[in-house]
């Protein structure tokens, strides 16, 4: 499933506006607006900053439409909320990196 079309399923399945997003993670409501609508290439701050704000659940929830899967990953939704927020930390140091080492390439191509 595209990056766009995943948002959009999960932000509707929970009932999180653009505009709680957008206050949550700092992306301005235009934007999330347009990974929505698949008008405009994601890039790792902002996936970063949207995804941290999401809870736990939505997260995975999320994560499990972009693997394909319309039931959650069995793998991440059997780990500890410890052993979440560690994978968690991971994915954000390499973003990180990609961030620091200024390539704003997109990290979800639409």
């Amino acid at each position: 499933m595209k990056f766009s079309e995943a948002l959009d399923k999960t932000l509707d399945a929970y009932g999180i506006s653009a505009k709680w997003l957008s206050e949550q993670s700092g992306v301005s409501m235009q934007m999330i607006s347009q990974f929505r609508r698949g008008k405009q290439r994601v890039y790792s701050d902002s996936l970063e900053a949207m995804i941290n704000a999401l809870p736990q659940e939505v997260r995975r929830h999320f994560y499990s439409l972009m693997n394909g899967n319309n039931d959650r990953i069995p793998t991440v939704s059997s780990l500890t909320e410890s052993e979440l927020a560690d994978l968690m930390d991971e994915i954000a140091s390499v973003l990180r990196k990609r961030s620091n080492a200024n390539v704003r390439s997109p990290l979800v191509r639409i």
